[in-house]
């Protein structure tokens, strides 16, 4: 069974954001929302706030430099993952937020020591 996913991609208009829209939306049930970075970031997030995807991919450039925008899409929406790329290094970051109930210290330790899976580490 397919999962439906709703994405909204936040980049230059150029090959790379055409070919990586071409690629999502060849998958089966994925819809793919493309917004030029040409508009500023208050426009992205207005966008997420009526669509309300469950994944935003912004290829980095200009306005990488500045995550307050990232940590506020993420404290908004709860369950959206973000994805920043870069041409630059091949990298992709990933951002999502998770909620975790502390009830001891060793929680926070917990915490400290779980890396996510196929994550590397710099």
């Amino acid at each position: 069974m397919t999962i439906s996913k709703t994405i909204v991609l936040w980049g230059r208009e150029d090959l790379l954001s055409s070919s990586v829209e071409l690629f999502l939306t060849s998958q089966k049930g994925w819809k793919v929302i493309s917004i030029s970075n040409e508009e500023n970031f208050e426009a992205l997030i207005l966008a997420v706030d009526k669509v309300q995807p469950d994944v935003v991919i912004i290829q980095q450039g200009d306005h990488s430099s500045n995550s307050y925008p990232l940590m506020k899409l993420i404290q908004n929406h709860p369950g959206l993952r973000v994805i920043t790329v870069s041409l630059n290094n091949n990298l992709m970051e990933v951002y999502s937020k998770q909620d975790v109930l502390v009830k001891s210290a060793s929680d926070l330790i917990s915490m400290v020591e779980t890396a996510p899976a196929n994550a590397s580490q710099h």
